[in-house]
Order: C-alpha cells, then sequence, then structure tokens
C-alpha cells in the first residue's frame, strides 16, 4: 500500500511541477488585468474620513483595532483624545507608555513601541488636528 501512495504522491508532485513551470515561462508578456469593479473615492470628505497616509498608518500598527475617529470602541475615539488637549510629544509619549489614569473608564492599553517615531508624529499630528465636538 506504501508504494501505490508513493507513485501517487511523485505523480502529484510532478504534474504540480509542469503546471507551475507552464505558467511561469508562458509567452504572454502581460497578465490579464483583474476583472473586479473598481471603487471611486467619493468627491467630498467627511471630517470624520481618515487620510489615507493615516489610515494606512493606524492599520499597520493596530490601532484600528481598538480606536474609531468619532465613537467609542474598546479604547476611547480619535476625537476623544483630541479633546484632552495633548500635544503631539505628550500623545507619542502616551502611545509608547499609556497611563491608564488617563482613561480609568477603559481597558488598560498596551505600550505600543515597534512604529518609528516619525509614523507616530504623523497619528499624533492627524489626531490633534481633528475638529472636536463641544
Amino acid at each position: 500500500m506504501k508504494c501505490e501512495s508513493t507513485y501517487f504522491y511523485h505523480a502529484f508532485l510532478s504534474i504540480l511541477f509542469v503546471a507551475v513551470l507552464e505558467s511561469c515561462c508562458s509567452e504572454s508578456e502581460q497578465p490579464s488585468a483583474p476583472s473586479y469593479p473598481v471603487m471611486k473615492k467619493p468627491v467630498t470628505a467627511k471630517k470624520s474620513d481618515i487620510p489615507s497616509e493615516v489610515k494606512s498608518l493606524l492599520a499597520k500598527s493596530t490601532c484600528l483595532g481598538c480606536h474609531k475617529v468619532d465613537k467609542k470602541l474598546i479604547g476611547p475615539s480619535y476625537k476623544e483624545i483630541a479633546a484632552r488637549g495633548y500635544s503631539e510629544e505628550e500623545i507619542i509619549s502616551l502611545i509608547k507608555q499609556p497611563v491608564q489614569e488617563n482613561w480609568p473608564d477603559y481597558p488598560p492599553m498596551a505600550p505600543i513601541t515597534w512604529v518609528v517615531d516619525e509614523d507616530l508624529f504623523t497619528i499624533a499630528t492627524w489626531i490633534t488636528s481633528l475638529e472636536v465636538d463641544k
């Protein structure tokens, strides 16, 4: 029985190898374009929209898992943070070393130490630029 499964395994690998080889060495120079619809950006953006550069940094830094622009999620909204009047430097410091006493109604935030200061400054600058609801 082992002999048959070995033949099957080798045959499968051979077919797979040929298929991969053919797809890599085909004569067509350009791959075909994807056939899915392309979404267009809205002409006017809402105040609560996150600029694409900042949004990619927030996603890469895992911030969007706990924070939204104007709604409480696991952590405070970015507008709530902006309403505290922190400077960019204070926000960066609190991201790297959160102080639970500042936000007692929320679960403790883990220190975010892997994000470079330049990216943190971009995020902090965006947060301090948010218009705060009064």
